[in-house]
């Protein structure tokens, strides 16, 4: 039997992983995509102390990634598919392997909303991204980008475009931006961003070998954006509690935690996944010691 299962690698799961290292017990670290989750997709992060300029998310996850290799932490490249109790700890299923924990650490984040209009779900990976992490490498200089959402992400996924040579188009539902006034100034100042408010995603096309996305306007005004190439949609995100069954839920089993996004939702913050994944990570070494936590 294995110690310690850390599912994600975020914030949370990589803090999680090293304490648990450095505690003396072995951790292995599930990641099903790349190191760092939804920092990846962060233009340049401000709040976290220790870098007074501010840090690019994809620096300042090379930095936890280092981390992790100087811990000789890997990650496994898997998903895991299943969490379930057994009389000795908690069976891990992905799809090559299985294993049993005595503890299982779940930082799995939070997973992005779809628009939920006609079209969209056809173009997905094609014309239609969620994640800045995934467009950017089809990005050229000189692309145009149609970003949709007026929250804090999609205004630094543009800032973010920006900065690599793209043209955006930003469209958002309300009349003013729901994001930090910060970011707006920026946007509002960068010559390669155009806001468009007011405009209410109706339909996504493919016309020819481009998107063609549908607005409407609080005026009932009906408009056509048909000159990006790729379309970038920052309309929130959920939890993604997917591995966590009605049993797991209800069962309030010691060796089982919850720690990052997953657990504090809408307060997405490297700090808070942080101290989360720490926080759960000494719960579990009080776990293996044999005191209650």
């Amino acid at each position: 039997m294995h110690d310690v299962a850390v599912i994600g690698a975020g914030p949370a799961g990589i803090a999680a992983s090293i304490y648990l290292k450095r505690a003396g017990i072995n951790v292995t670290l599930f990641e099903k995509d790349k190191i760092g989750g939804l920092l990846l997709n962060a233009h340049l992060v401000e709040n976290y102390p220790g870098f007074p300029a501010g840090i690019e998310g994809s620096q300042l996850c090379k930095l936890m990634k280092d981390q992790l290799e100087k811990w000789n932490i890997k990650s496994t490249n898997e998903e895991v598919k299943q969490i379930a109790i057994g009389n000795n700890g908690f069976k891990l299923n992905t799809k090559n392997s299985e294993g049993t924990f005595k503890a299982v650490i779940i930082a799995t984040g939070t997973k992005y909303k779809k628009l939920g209009i006609p079209g969209e779900q056809e173009l997905i990976g094609k014309l239609v991204f969620y994640e800045i992490k995934d467009l950017l490498p089809k990005l050229k200089p000189g692309s145009i980008c149609t970003v949709i959402g007026g929250g804090d992400a999609a205004f630094d996924y543009s800032l973010n475009l920006a900065d690599n040579g793209i043209a955006v188009e930003l469209y958002f539902r309300s009349e003013k931006p729901k994001c930090l006034s910060l970011l707006e100034e920026r946007v509002k100042k960068c010559v390669a961003i155009h806001l468009h408010p007011s405009s209410t995603p109706m339909e996504i096309k493919k016309r020819n070998e481009k998107p063609e996305i549908k607005f409407r306007s609080t005026d009932n005004i009906v408009t056509y954006a048909n000159k990006s190439d790729y379309v970038l949609i920052a309309c929130g995100r959920n939890p993604n509690r997917e591995l966590l069954s009605e049993d797991l839920e209800k069962s309030n089993t010691l060796g089982l935690y919850i720690a990052g996004d997953i657990r504090t939702g809408k307060f997405r913050q490297v700090g808070i996944a942080v101290g989360e994944g720490i926080h759960a990570a000494m719960h579990v070494e009080t776990y293996l010691k044999g005191s209650k936590t």
